[in-house]
């Protein structure tokens, strides 16, 4: 009988272990699936406001209208928020 009792224990203490390990896998790579996310603001210049935008290719592309009315095409990278371009729209009375 004492046989059989410290192997009910052993297996007891075994399977408890087994579901630790499995749960702390299941924590660690969900933590890994699902990064935060970062937050960067874009600096627009003075009275620009943002009139469309559009998101492709990690890129993200604004049109923003300025305050003298002109337009303006920002392409900026999704990863880091950085103005990779700054397109003029119209000529030089600005699209209206």
């Amino acid at each position: 009988m004492g046989g059989l009792k410290s192997l009910v224990i052993i297996m007891g203490i075994a399977i408890i272990v087994g579901v630790t390990v499995v749960v702390m896998t299941i924590i660690q790579r969900a933590g890994t699936l699902a990064p935060a996310a970062a937050s960067k603001a874009i600096e627009l210049p003075a009275g620009a406001t943002v009139v469309g935008q559009d998101i492709s290719d990690k890129r993200i592309l604004l049109r923003i209208r300025l305050a003298d009315g002109r337009e303006q095409l920002l392409v900026v990278d999704a990863d880091n928020g950085t103005v990779r371009a700054t397109i003029s729209l119209g000529g030089a009375g600005g699209a209206k």
